[in-house]
This record gives structure tokens, C-alpha cells and sequence, in this order.
């Protein structure tokens, strides 16, 4: 079994450098790639990404100039992914690349097409504790998914992304996967990982992102039949 890993960044360049190399040294015996996509990020990360893949054949470069978005970015990387499994991880490492080995781990044994890493504690702030919560009340509400985090980290297989109609930004595209595969009769399956503080940089939450959040999943869950191309 083989694995592509997305990395979607913008303006992260105290921790990609970091990120990268701690995905390599995770799946060092594992059949990967590593696909970056640098969502116009104009502090000097993409510079370190892109001369990092120059020098390795298991590493992807995507770039364009003007930031488009975190949902923007993973579909680039999930366009250029070739292997059996696919996930996508934040550079600023909160999920270790260790956690996600462990999914593929979990999947190969028990033959799984999705799988879901939940965190025990992911938000030590009590202000952002209370927001994941009330957001993944919402989605169960909405679309029936009763999950701790739906935010949380993801692995799946390739094959049934292809049928996903992905077309919301921001942070939508977590939702579309898990509508996508269920819609697919794909079991969502969950296993425990750790979670850990951000190595550098400051999280991309903000009031516009929530209300876009808020207004998306509900046009999704109104336009659902549309989420599975024909």
C-alpha cells in the first residue's frame, strides 16, 4: 500500500521546512510522496518547499501567486496525487506525521478505505473548545455525521475522491470528504491519536472564515445530491 500526503501552507515558513523533513523520516519505509502546495504564501516558505523538492523526486511543488484558501489548495494537491491512499496535513504540525503513519498503519491491517485520526484534547483554550464543539454539533445536525472533531485528521482512499464534486472554499472541503464518502456507502471509521501544540505560526480561524463555514454547510446540506458527480 502507498501513500500521497498533501501539505497545503501559506506563510509558514518557520515550520514547512520542519514539516517536510518529519514526513520523511515517518514513512521513510513506506511507498510515498509528498505534495506541497503553496497557497501564495509571500514570507519565504515557498522558496524552502520548492528548493527542497528540486533536489527530491518525492516531493510535488505547486505554487500560484494569489492566496486562494485552504480547500483551494488540497484540491491542487489531491489533482497531482498518484498513490493508493491519500490524506492531507498542516504544516505547522499539530497532527505529527507519526499520527498519520499510524492511520495508514490501521487501515492496511483491517483493509479500511477511510479513517479518521480523533484527537483526545484538541483545544486546550476553553474558548475554542466550546467553538469545535458547538461546530460539530452543527454538522451532526445538518448532515447526521456524529463526530468529535470533524475537522480532524483524515485517510483515505484515492479512488473514491474521483466521484467527489468538490466546490466550496475555505474550510469546507473536510465536510464534502466526509458527505462524499458517505454518499458513497464508505464507513467512516475513527482511531485515537495525539495531538500536539503548533511547532510556529498562529492559527487562520477568524470570524469571516466561521460565518463562510456556517452559510456553506448549509447550502451543502441543500445541494447534496449535487456532492456525487453523475
Amino acid at each position: 500500500m502507498s501513500i500521497s500526503i498533501v501539505v497545503p501552507f501559506f506563510n509558514e515558513k518557520e515550520c514547512i521546512e520542519e514539516c517536510i523533513n518529519e514526513i520523511h523520516k515517518s514513512f521513510r519505509s513506506e511507498d510515498y510522496e509528498v505534495i506541497c502546495v503553496n497557497d501564495g504564501s509571500t514570507d519565504g516558505s515557498g522558496e524552502i518547499a520548492s528548493s527542497m523538492a528540486k533536489v527530491d523526486d518525492r516531493m510535488k511543488y505547486i505554487y500560484y501567486e494569489t492566496n486562494k484558501g485552504y480547500s483551494h489548495a488540497i484540491r491542487l494537491g489531491f489533482k497531482e496525487c498518484s498513490k493508493e491512499y491519500v490524506s492531507f496535513i498542516d504544516a505547522d504540525l499539530q497532527y505529527h506525521p507519526q499520527e498519520l503513519l499510524k492511520l495508514l498503519g490501521h487501515a492496511k491491517e483491517n483493509d479500511l478505505d477511510f479513517v479518521m485520526g480523533v484527537p483526545n484534547n484538541k483545544y486546550p483554550n476553553p474558548a475554542r473548545r466550546l467553538m469545535s464543539y458547538c461546530y460539530n454539533k452543527y454538522v451532526s445536525l445538518l448532515f447526521g455525521i456524529n463526530l468529535k472533531d470533524a475537522n480532524s485528521l483524515k485517510l483515505m482512499r484515492r479512488k473514491y475522491l474521483e466521484s467527489i464534486n468538490f466546490r466550496f472554499e475555505y474550510g469546507m472541503i473536510e465536510i464534502e470528504l466526509l458527505m462524499g464518502f458517505k454518499m458513497q456507502n464508505i464507513r467512516i471509521n475513527t482511531f485515537t491519536i495525539q495531538i500536539q501544540d503548533r511547532i510556529a505560526g498562529t492559527s487562520k480561524c477568524s470570524f469571516k472564515i466561521i460565518w463562510h463555514t456556517i452559510v456553506d454547510c448549509l447550502r451543502l446540506r441543500f445541494s447534496r445530491n449535487a456532492l456525487i458527480k453523475k
